[in-house]
């Protein structure tokens, strides 16, 4: 066998003529082409030419650049150095075929059809055509199927058919017949040979070596280099090889042997640095298309509206939310056991304390009534349930033991003694002034129900004094705490906690709804490769953003809608304010849950990490914006920065505007607003640098 030697392609000391060498039109040519990932030389100096109308098959192992080549061709990923110039000057002139389906399941044939040629460009009733041609050249399924319902084999035809769709000049096909049986493959090769003779130029990788020798040109990859660049014929001549795939092993095998392949990766590995600035053909896509974004907002209600079970699910989500919120919290705990030893009416029995019997003036002859049966039946009335014991110390073990949440103790003349304390007033003996104190251990462990309880034996006290002096004909404010509460400034004077926490609540839903729906969608397309076929195709971020903002709008403008139904209407909470600034709040409120949504896409990779992040900033903003506890009471590093936090100023001003009825003109509506502008720009910008760093599907990779 005579000795081979690698040509330019191998070792990249001599870039590839104007022409090839029969003088014919160019449409692809590489020159020099360095592409490094860490310290890893994946393109070294690789060089190659693709003639006009002509079948480019590019062969090579797995991991030996082949992937990154076809990337750098269509602007997915940018060189380190080198060139790159396409016959081309707009994205649709480019279809592409990668690897893998990226194909969005839950679209039928034709849905996916029309999506891809609507972000070409292309008329629809030249998509329907060539739906049909397509769908008999690649003896396609009926085209109502779902892709997810295909088998592997379809869902590759259906691949590459939107690569055909728009009838390109130059097409890049990933591996196109992997997984096809041999009489489809046939014809695919037949119908790309056709092509070639139209004026189409065709780069094509395939496991199958044999099946590219129908292939014009054979480009045979290793390592980041071209081992050869000839026709199969040639090729297996130069080789003095009966098939391609001996030439390859031939060729494979010198490169091994050759002296100065490592020194030549060395070189490569520590002076790419060194080399000119990569030179790459602009496709002209445009900043922003309205063809593009509006196939996108075709593609996401297609996508909605092919899911219905999970469109139902985000508008009941929403009201189940609010209405369970309403039934198990901000209520007054009912029935709670308090224990009671009323040592007045030891002597008579507990069945004896009646209390329609002591209905008149207890001054005018104290010793023929017990007040203290009155009193006790007082506390009825606040929801409390009574439980007697014989002594302090039972009932003290009692509420020990969690079966009562205080004690009130009734000393033995606790009637005479009151009345004895209103008729002599300052000369009151200690004696009298203790025996007609009611004692009162609390359990306050829980501080709300604690609070709560102490504080209806306090109103019970006072109320009960006013009745019983006012049944003497004295007047009841005696028995008042020196202080008077008029009709408060806002709120009601009976007010309660879901009052305060419905503002919360809303905003609490209305952004987090967003978020996890809009991380949810961009992780889905990320992971499934779908978003790097729709960049590949020409779409830009701001459509990707703009058509997802404009969809999940409309969905969160019913969801505000069904909250504010349920927490305003249904279980009737303070609502003093206008409708059209708590709309706006709430709106925008969804909208910068939507940017953060987009953020955490940017940041992630898989759900997993997505789920920690948005479970845990939301469980860190209920904290921070004032529902669980009021930010007043807080440390003083959190009161001091709190305010600035996402969630805090748009509650403080949601519940100005519902609570208050303030308007635009009030500073914690202003700062509302301005918080939820100032937190959305800075995620924005935050998204492009995550995007640039990550090197992120939206953005050329560097």
């Amino acid at each position: 066998m005579e000795e081979i030697s690698l040509d330019s392609g191998a070792n990249g000391s001599r870039p590839p003529p104007n022409q090839s060498q029969g003088g014919e039109e160019i449409a692809i040519s590489i020159k020099e082409a360095v592409k490094m990932y860490s310290k890893n030389v994946i393109l070294k100096g690789l060089n190659m030419t693709v003639p006009k109308g002509k079948i480019y098959g590019l062969l090579g192992p797995s991991g030996c650049g082949k992937t990154t080549l076809l990337s750098s061709i269509v602007g997915r990923t940018s060189l380190d150095s080198g060139e790159i110039i396409l016959k081309a000057t707009k994205r649709e002139d480019i279809g592409y075929m990668p690897q893998d389906l990226n194909l969005h399941e839950h679209l039928t044939i034709l849905q996916t059809f029309k999506f891809y040629g609507k972000m070409l460009n292309m008329p629809e009733q030249l998509i329907l055509e060539r739906a049909k041609d397509l769908s008999l050249l690649l003896e396609l399924p009926p085209d109502n199927r779902l892709v997810v319902e295909l088998s592997g084999g379809q869902q590759r035809r259906v691949s590459l058919g939107v690569a055909l769709l728009h009838n390109p000049n130059i097409l890049i096909l990933d591996e196109p017949t992997v997984g096809l049986d041999p009489v489809l493959s046939s014809s695919i090769w037949n119908h790309l040979v056709s092509f070639a003779a139209n004026g189409k130029t065709i780069i094509i990788t395939t496991h199958y070596i044999e099946e590219a020798r129908q292939a014009n040109l054979i480009g045979l990859m290793r390592e980041g280099v071209l081992l050869a660049e000839e026709s199969p014929e040639m090729l297996m001549a130069r080789c003095n090889a009966n098939s391609l795939e001996e030439a390859f092993l031939i060729l494979s095998r010198k490169q091994e042997m050759s002296a100065n392949t490592e020194q030549v990766n060395d070189t490569y590995n520590k002076s790419y640095f060194n080399r000119g600035k990569a030179t790459q053909t602009k496709l002209n896509d445009g900043f922003f298309r309205m063809n593009r974004m509006n196939c996108l907002m075709y593609k996401n209600l297609t996508l909605l509206w092919q899911q219905k079970p999970f469109l139902c699910f985000l508008f009941l989500l929403p009201l189940v939310q609010t209405y369970f919120f309403n039934l198990a919290i901000g209520h007054d705990p009912q029935g709670l056991s308090i224990a009671v030893v009323n040592k007045e009416v030891a002597s008579k029995g507990i069945a004896e304390c009646n209390p329609d019997l002591y209905s008149g003036c207890f001054l005018d002859d104290p010793n023929s009534v017990t007040i203290s049966c009155a009193f006790e039946d007082q506390i009825k009335s606040k929801t409390l349930k009574i439980t007697h014991f014989d002594d302090v110390r039972t009932a003290l073990a009692a509420v020990r033991k969690n079966y009562a949440w205080g004690l009130l103790y009734f000393p033995v003349n606790y009637t005479n003694s009151m009345a004895v304390r209103f008729a002599n007033a300052t000369r009151t003996s200690e004696y009298h002034v203790e025996s007609s104190t009611v004692q009162a251990w609390i359990d306050l462990s829980d501080q709300y129900i604690g609070n709560m309880v102490k504080a209806n034996v306090l109103y019970t006290t006072q109320e009960f004094l006013q009745g019983a002096l006012r049944r003497c004909n004295v007047n009841e404010k005696i028995a008042n705490i020196p202080i008077s509460f008029k009709t408060p400034v806002y709120g009601s004077i009976h007010t309660s906690f879901i009052h305060y926490a419905s503002a919360a609540i809303l905003c609490l839903c209305c952004y987090y709804l967003p978020v996890l729906l809009t991380a949810g969608l961009i992780l889905t397309e990320k992971k499934e490769g779908m978003m790097e076929r729709m960049m590949v195709s020409g779409v830009k971020f701001t459509e990707v953003l703009v058509s997802t903002v404009i969809i999940q709008m409309a969905i969160h403008g019913l969801q505000t809608l069904l909250a504010m139904y349920v927490m305003y209407i249904h279980f009737d909470n303070p609502y003093l304010g206008s409708h059209f600034p708590t709309m706006l709040l709430l709106m925008l409120l969804g909208m910068e849950g939507m940017i953060f949504g987009f953020l955490i896409g940017a940041l992630c990779q898989d759900f997993s990490i997505a789920a920690y992040i948005g479970t845990g900033s939301n469980i860190m903003m209920a904290f921070t914006c004032g529902l669980v506890w009021p930010l007043e009471g807080a440390h003083y590093l959190l009161k001091t920065y709190g305010p600035f936090l996402p969630m805090t100023a748009p509650v403080r001003a949601l519940l100005a505007i519902t609570a208050k009825g303030w308007w635009f003109d009030t500073a914690p509506v202003i700062a509302g607003f301005a918080s939820i502008f100032g937190w959305s720009v800075v995620m924005v910008a935050a998204i492009f640098l995550v995007s640039r760093l990550n090197k992120d599907i939206w953005v050329m990779r560097k």
